[in-house]
């Protein structure tokens, strides 16, 4: 009876311990809104290869890595077997889509993807190694969230937007019932700006003036042309607070 035990332990330990050589370890991380030159993403792409390097070691011909760059260009992707952007690559001003990809099976670190969009950023590390796998995954992440800013983003367009069109209706309503009423010029300036207002909302293309991922060739050197988007919109939700304050202002000294 000892023989068989014995034999089938051996098999069971030599199971387990080939599983947990075998075994992959995965992080995966979800970032803010990103805005960044690709001189920046470059820098942070070197790191990050760096990184690998120094968990994988060099690479033998059998066993090379496969590495691959996706740019979202006008709707389409071009692909290019290179990490580098800024030194190698000549694209238009500005990019709303970006993907890296890593592969190198069997390894440490296997697999590194960072695929930034405007709906959604990830970073997602895999590998045998799981301290390296969090060192690696936690660089990539600490270096994207130095370019994360707040204004920008699908949800955060949906919410200013529902918001502001939501004001901007009533502010029209108000206005128009006003006007048609009392035929005041000083009214039908509120209606006027009510309406340019809403349609200001309804067709500028926000996803590319406040988007969730956007890689510049390079930055403007004036604040003013750098954060335009973000002042417009200021702008914008400072004229749907002053509207309806003149229209209620313009209300009050009639009744007075």
């Amino acid at each position: 009876m000892r023989l068989p035990v014995l034999i089938s332990s051996c098999v069971s330990l030599a199971i387990t311990s080939l599983l947990a050589k075998n075994a992959e370890f995965s992080e995966n991380r979800t970032l803010p809104p990103l805005k960044l030159s690709a001189a920046d993403l470059d820098t942070i792409l070197h790191k990050a290869q760096a990184s690998i390097a120094a968990a994988n070691g060099p690479a033998t011909d059998q066993e090379s890595a496969r590495e691959s760059v996706k740019l979202g260009v006008r709707g389409h992707e071009i692909e290019i077997p290179h990490f580098s952007l800024a030194g190698s690559v000549a694209f238009p001003k500005e990019l709303f889509k970006f993907s890296y990809v890593y592969s190198r099976p069997g390894e440490p670190i296997s697999s590194v993807i960072i695929a930034l969009a405007d709906d959604s950023r990830r970073v997602s590390v895999t590998g045998e190694a799981e301290d390296r796998v969090k060192t690696t995954s936690t660089l990539i992440e600490k270096e994207l969230i130095r370019y994360s800013t707040v204004i920008g983003g699908a949800q955060f367009r949906r919410v200013i937007g529902v918001c502001l069109s939501g004001g901007l209706l009533v502010c029209l309503g108000l206005s128009s019932a006003s006007w048609w009423h009392t035929r005041a010029k000083s009214t039908l300036g509120v209606l006027i700006c009510s309406t340019v207002g809403l349609l200001l909302v309804l067709f500028l293309p926000w996803d590319r003036y406040l988007p969730g991922f956007a890689l510049y060739q390079s930055y403007s050197p004036f604040p003013l042309i750098r954060y335009a988007p973000e002042i417009f919109l200021l702008i914008l939700v400072a004229a749907l607070v002053g509207i309806p304050l003149s229209y209620f202002l313009l209300q009050s000294r009639r009744k007075v």
